[in-house]
């Protein structure tokens, strides 16, 4: 029998590889911002723009491109421009196994929720483009024009409103910011390698694994 029996999943790098939609936008905001600023922000090598994916947007821009709030803002809105006009938010796929390691998780009765940085509307719409959504209990995201939430802040959200035992609640992500986040409020962390991370930010994990079967072998034991 499971420790186990609150689920949160993190959704970019996690359940979805969204780097497409993601880096096309980021790339689309800085140019943008450059043009409407006249200024000459060198765009990030492509390792860097793929961290962007997974935390805060503004707060990857001011620590990356430019340590400028009022900038950040700018580039968060040419960038969503981008990301929800030409379809960005539906350029990205599930990962390998992971439909199917959702529907089996559900079925066994575990208690299943998504936990992201990302904006919940959007959330929302993706999780219901791949048909997940009758699987998960709720989605925890920031909302859209609030102010910025880590993924720290996202899971204090869940913990409070949920009245979880953090002894039988676990985290699953890609990116140190769900590891480091899970660690905080002192619950387990599972790092999936398949994502935008690497093993460098999984130092707290309480497991690493390479793909969605590991995940379901370590949370039926």
């Amino acid at each position: 029998m499971s420790k186990y029996e609150n689920i949160l999943f993190d959704l970019d790098g996690t359940i979805t590889d969204s780097a497409n939609g993601i880096i096309n936008g980021v790339i689309y905001g800085i140019k943008k911002v450059n043009e409407i600023y006249n200024l000459n922000i060198e765009m990030p090598s492509k390792e860097i723009l793929r961290k962007f994916i997974g935390p805060p947007l503004d707060i990857s821009f001011l620590k990356y491109c430019r340590n400028d709030e009022n900038l950040a803002n700018e580039f968060i809105k040419y960038y969503r421009e981008d990301y929800n006009g030409n379809n960005g938010l539906f350029n990205c796929k599930l990962y390998e196994g992971i439909f199917d390691l959702i529907k089996n998780l559900h079925d066994k009765n575990f208690n299943l929720f998504v936990a992201t940085a990302k904006p919940k509307e959007s959330a929302i719409r993706i999780i219901e483009y791949f048909n997940l959504n009758t699987f998960f209990k709720n989605i925890y995201a920031p909302i859209l024009g609030e102010k910025t939430k880590n993924k720290t802040d996202v899971l204090i959200e869940a913990l409070s409103k949920e009245k979880f035992d953090k002894s039988k609640t676990i985290m699953i992500g890609d990116r140190i910011d769900d590891i480091e986040g899970a660690k905080i409020v002192s619950i387990d962390s599972i790092a999936v390698r398949y994502g935008f991370g690497n093993d460098e930010e999984f130092e707290n994990a309480t497991y690493i694994v390479d793909d969605a079967k590991s995940v379901f072998d370590i949370l039926i034991k």
